[in-house]
């Protein structure tokens, strides 16, 4: 019988994959956009999810991060939106299997909403929806809004959620930019997890953004509501090395920072910029030890 991501995270911790962008790049994977991959480099792709699987990874995403119309529209992509949105689900279930649990992996826009920027809520909305309506259809399991910065958008993505008729369960999270655990846009975990919560977002949780910060939002999060708290940390703090951003904290000490985040309450636990097949394998040995 297959289970829910509300079910199965009832038994335990539930590992998911790392990194995709900086683990392609990595293996000499060029792009001038991620989701492109799934068109460009189809293997490549599948290796790195197979990859995660092998390290003890659990819940995958697919690899339309940047997979919206607005993003792919940056890159010269748009007209072949719905061709990288089908093939990103398709590679997935190629990769790992039919019984894994797969994100419908929904990124921002790359514009800002009124009232910061010129973006309607209007825009944002049917830019979300088309991607959904491709892809709901498909085998994925829940939807997870990750890496945004401003409620606004967030609200914008939901409402198209809820246009699209989705009955999945909803994941969201957000990145935590400086130390203090705020947005760029001057959200806290504490007004993230409240807004989150009573817009009946059923996971809520961090990713990317400042490792303190991170862990300062799931703080004030686990205070401040009930609800399942995901993370999906960086693998440090970026450098500028050469012109090049490198991610520099090894497995080991990622794990170390992982088992925090499991103090703090986490129950869905991830890896994001800079992390590897070797980042989760930690996180599937802190995972057995949980149980």
């Amino acid at each position: 019988m297959l289970h829910t991501l509300l079910e199965l995270v009832e038994t335990g911790v539930l590992v998911c994959e790392g990194a995709m962008g900086t683990e392609l790049s990595a293996r000499g994977v060029s792009y001038r956009n991620t989701s492109e991959v799934t068109l460009s480099q189809p293997d490549a792709l599948v290796a790195v999810y197979r990859d995660y699987q092998a390290a003890g990874a659990q819940v995958f995403q697919t690899c339309t991060f940047a997979g919206n119309s607005m993003m792919l529209e940056r890159a010269g992509l748009a007209e072949q939106a719905a061709t990288i949105q089908t093939a990103a689900v398709r590679l997935a279930r190629e990769a790992v299997g039919p019984e894994p649990l797969l994100a419908l992996d929904l990124g921002p826009t790359g514009h800002l909403l009124e009232p910061y920027g010129d973006l309607t809520r209007e825009q944002a909305v049917a830019c979300f929806r088309q991607q959904l309506e491709v892809m709901l259809p498909l085998p994925v399991d829940f939807v997870l809004l990750e890496t945004f910065e401003a409620l606004e958008e967030v609200e914008a993505a939901l409402q198209a959620i809820h246009e699209a008729g989705c009955n999945l369960p909803v994941a969201v999270t957000m990145s935590f930019s400086n130390a203090a655990g705020t947005t760029m846009m001057g959200v806290s975990g504490t007004r993230a997890v409240q807004a989150l919560s009573g817009l009946g977002v059923d996971v809520i949780g961090a990713n990317c953004g400042h490792p303190e910060g991170l862990k300062e939002a799931l703080r004030q999060m686990a205070e401040s509501s009930d609800r399942v708290l995901m993370a999906q940390p960086n693998a440090g703090a970026p450098e500028l090395i050469g012109g090049q951003t490198v991610y520099r904290q090894s497995p080991e000490d990622f794990g170390r920072y992982a088992q925090e985040l499991l103090e703090r309450g986490v129950r869905i636990l991830g890896g994001c910029c800079g992390t590897g097949p070797a980042h989760v394998r930690q996180l599937a040995r802190l995972a057995k030890a949980e149980i």
